[in-house]
């Protein structure tokens, strides 16, 4: 069946003053907005700045929206909401409301919005397709990766090394194992996060063998983390090499590991 993916309409329920709306009064609610510590905090003054009919600036907007994204106590219907009052939202509050769409149960909001913000000539920065790639998991289309892929190309972030872990792990979610591997192999691979992303792509379509070559060629580049290490052990397991797993056992003894701390 196909996903129908559409906006989230404004509730009526949540009247709300547009940024741009003349306000019968000045004040700058700046400080109450930049100490709240909760969205409760937020909505309280926020209500009582539309009752009192006061102006709020960009930075007040993106305090709201931040916090209405948040992964485990956000509220994204508010955030939708205070976004669309925004005649001209900057590309952060863009990024902020894909991130906030990609981290909940609806990530195909993220790709809708994404297409909103090419539409209104906001060009993506270098958060924003981590950001959208995040949402992706095995039941998107590979065509919408490819696509997504494509855009970053156009847009130049395909050497940015973050964009390129997340698009690692995309196609290694889909399936698409070589296409991971052509990413990797172009990638800049300064950090570990890279190359554990391509040992869990391969372990999860069951080339064990590739990740330990893979871990072999990473001792000479970069420091395992404990990630790399109990993935190379479980791959390890799975092939019956116990030679490869005191290996990783001697890593652990001597050090050779990048501290979580």
């Amino acid at each position: 069946v196909k996903k129908t993916i559409y906006f989230i309409s404004v509730s009526t329920a949540y009247p709300i003053r547009s940024l741009h709306t003349a306000p019968a009064a000045h004040q700058n609610l700046g400080y109450p907005f930049q100490n709240s510590k909760t969205l409760d905090q937020l909505k309280q003054i926020h209500s009582l700045a539309i009752q009192k009919g006061l102006a709020l600036d960009v930075s007040a907007y993106s305090k709201i929206i931040s916090f209405s994204c948040a992964k485990d106590a956000g509220d994204m219907d508010y955030a939708r909401r205070v976004f669309e009052t925004i005649l001209e939202p900057n590309v952060f509050l863009w990024n902020t409301m894909i991130k906030g769409y990609s981290q909940t149960c609806y990530p195909e909001y993220a790709i809708v919005l994404y297409k909103k913000m090419l539409e209104k000539n906001v060009k993506p920065d270098n958060y924003t397709f981590p950001f959208l790639l995040k949402g992706f998991n095995r039941d998107f289309p590979l065509e919408c990766g490819k696509g997504t892929h494509a855009h970053i190309c156009k847009f130049g972030f395909d050497s940015n090394e973050f964009v390129q872990q997340s698009l690692i792990h995309v196609y290694c979610l889909s399936g698409q194992i070589d296409m991971a591997r052509l990413v990797f192999d172009t990638s800049k691979k300064s950090e570990a996060v890279t190359w554990n992303t391509m040992i869990s792509g391969y372990n999860r379509m069951g080339q064990f063998e590739e990740s330990r070559k893979l871990f072999k060629e990473m001792e000479k580049r970069a420091l395992p983390t404990s990630v790399t290490l109990v993935l190379v052990l479980s791959a390890c397991s799975e092939l019956k090499d116990l030679d490869a797993a005191k290996h990783v056992h001697q890593c652990i003894q001597d050090g050779r590991i990048e501290s979580n701390l």
